[in-house]
């Protein structure tokens, strides 16, 4: 049950979402994912797919997502460390239903406060990156009939495009 309610919580918290709240200076306030900038503009993919891009000088700020999460997280976290210092020695004497409420805050903030951190740094790192446009490559590995020009020896091709 315990396990359940966890899971379920998790669910919410990060539920939060994963776009940036971009104010602009002379206009209206977007909420979407950063993917990438140069200098002159920021790229971001809106709730529809779509991209738009934003001049560096019509951005006045960005909120970036999981900060809030990271940081409830991490207060939820410091509070199960401290938890499982005082109740442990009394796990064993307590039961089950005991050492669950001893670890169960540790179990649900630190998988918040890792998912706001990972979120928050994952967005900002977007700003420093130049967005990939165009055919991306790929590759593949087909078997072949022979190996070196030997019929016995059956081999692999890999080819592609870069």
């Amino acid at each position: 049950m315990a396990i359940k309610l966890s899971v379920l919580g998790l669910v919410f918290l990060t539920g939060c979402g994963t776009t940036a709240t971009i104010t602009r200076v002379n206009g209206p306030t977007v909420e979407a994912k950063v993917v990438g900038s140069d200098a002159m503009n920021v790229y971001v993919e809106g709730p529809s797919g779509f991209q738009e891009t934003i001049r560096h000088e019509d951005i006045k700020d960005i909120d970036h997502p999981g900060s809030t999460a990271g940081v409830l997280g991490g207060i939820v976290t410091a509070y199960g460390a401290l938890n499982i210092g005082v109740g442990l020695p009394q796990c064993e004497a307590q039961g089950a239903a005991y050492c669950t409420g001893v670890f169960l805050p540790l179990g649900i903030g630190l998988p918040i406060m890792i998912w706001g951190i990972a979120t928050n740094v994952t967005s900002r790192s977007a700003l420093k990156q130049t967005p990939v446009t165009g055919q991306q490559g790929s590759f593949f590995v087909a078997p072949t009939h022979q190996f070196a020009g030997r019929p016995e020896t059956p081999g692999l091709s890999v080819g592609g495009t870069f």
